[in-house]
């Protein structure tokens, strides 16, 4: 189906120009004369892209805006003005425009607009229909508050969702800040909006420039994706120092220059941050800039190891019980107390990884299990497979050469086992140039036979 667009204008020569230049591009063009006109039309038909002047007798862009917000119409709006000033751009922004021109419009640049405004609208349309998928199949994860630990970072969440107020959530390695996150961003003003994660160590100048900010004329960036909702800057300790300064700015303007574009862009999203750091003690080593600190740290959240929340545990396994078994049947399962045996032989563990490794043990359980109830036998064998390879680690020799050596040997047989034996996707995979590989597999002493073993799976 083609992409349609709505023209709204109250001069009919703008209107007659644009939609010859939309028709000529091969999209399918409706207009109306004001705002007014174009909710009607919005009400029988549907639109892709809505591009309209900001000033008009009939209802202006502002007011369109605002109106199809609150009547449901998730459509990307272009705002257009013959005399727009910075204010205009703001409040166009503020209200939820996708972006801002002035006339006299430069025809590529509308083109380019339109089509990453549609391709935008279609990545909305994916993401709602993956959340509403994931919705019926798995059960919703919540934060779960029995300890008084957890019963504080609850209230903290209360009574910072409703503010937009940037938010620094902290706590060990799978303790469920994301999960934390989730929560902020579930109970307030933006939660229509998107909820998007990014990895903050993956962000290279390179990566922040095209992938996060998106470049000129190509697919939006993350940032774009979040318009309107909520972004994570997960393990945003990890952040490159080459681009730490340029985050401090963005949090400080919520406005960047896209690469090849001739303007500044305006984003309206609600910052969080997650870390497992001692973010102060690096930046007193000099390793994260203190500015970027400031900027983050503004409302701060600090969630509790597992071991601090032993209340939490019988009703958080049962929970995720439901959500492994869930993705593993692909049906919907209910949550199920776990009985009082299975409970104790889960509080007996000391759960180094947290929330994630109980999670993890639970989809074991519920893998070997097939489907027969988790109780306290099942369990205790799953954490013996986790605690044994441990114990072994523990008691391992510690001539460093020797471990080394296993270890390679070990990674180069699973790299051909998970590229099917392909050799130069395998030395991909190991960081080694193509020349290098048949090196290892000497050094290691590495059969034939091992390999094709391998790489038969």
């Amino acid at each position: 189906m083609k992409t349609g667009v709505l023209i709204v204008d109250d001069e009919a020569y703008v209107r007659e120009s644009l939609q010859e230049l939309l028709l000529a591009e091969g999209l399918r063009v409706a207009t109306a004369s004001g705002a007014n006109e174009a909710l009607e039309i919005l009400a029988k038909q549907r639109f892709d892209v809505i591009v309209t002047d900001l000033r008009m007798p009939s209802g202006d862009g502002l007011s369109l805006l605002q109106e199809s917000r609150a009547a449901g119409i998730a459509i990307p709006i272009l705002v257009i003005s013959g005399a727009g000033t910075v204010a205009d751009a703001v409040a166009a922004m503020k209200a939820g425009a996708f972006d801002f021109l002035q006339k006299p419009v430069d025809p590529d640049e509308l083109v380019l607009l339109v089509r990453r405004a549609a391709e935008r609208r279609e990545l909305d349309a994916e993401v709602a229909s993956l959340r509403r998928a994931v919705a019926r199949l798995e059960p919703p994860q919540r934060v779960v508050a029995r300890s008084p630990a957890m019963a504080r970072v609850l209230q903290r969440i209360e009574q910072v969702a409703a503010a937009d107020t940037t938010v620094l959530i902290r706590g060990e390695v799978g303790s469920g800040k994301e999960l934390a996150a989730t929560e902020v961003h579930r109970r307030s003003p933006r939660a229509r909006g998107p909820f998007v994660v990014v990895d903050a160590g993956s962000l290279g100048e390179e990566a922040f420039e095209t992938g996060f900010l998106g470049a000129q004329g190509e697919r939006a960036g993350r940032l774009a994706e979040a318009e309107g909702g909520t972004i994570l800057l997960d393990d945003v300790g990890a952040l490159p120092p080459a681009v730490q300064a340029r985050f401090a700015r963005l949090l400080e303007s919520n406005a960047y220059e896209q690469r090849g574009a001739a303007r500044m862009r305006h984003v309206d999203v609600r910052w969080m941050a997650a870390t497992a750091d001692d973010l102060e003690r690096r930046v007193r080593e000099g390793t994260f800039r203190a500015d970027l600190l400031l900027r983050l740290d503004v409302f701060r959240i600090d969630v509790p190891p597992l071991r601090e929340r032993q209340e939490d545990l019988p009703e958080l396994a049962a929970m995720l019980l439901a959500a492994a078994r869930s993705r593993i049947s692909g049906k919907s399962e209910p949550a199920q107390p776990l009985g009082a045996e299975a409970v104790e032989a889960l509080a007996s563990h000391g759960w180094p990884g947290n929330v994630r490794e109980l999670g993890n043990a639970l989809e074991r359980a519920a893998i070997v299990g097939e489907g027969r109830p988790v109780g306290a036998e099942l369990l205790l064998e799953v954490l013996e497979l986790t605690l044994a390879p441990r114990r072994a680690l523990a008691g391992a020799e510690f001539n460093l050469r020797r471990n080394l050596d296993q270890l390679e040997r070990r990674l180069v047989l699973q790299a051909i086992g998970r590229t099917r034996g392909r050799k130069r996707e395998a030395c991909d995979l190991l960081g080694i140039d193509a020349r290098n590989l048949g090196y290892y597999v000497r050094k290691h002493r590495i059969r034939e036979d091992e390999i094709r073993q391998a790489a038969e799976g």
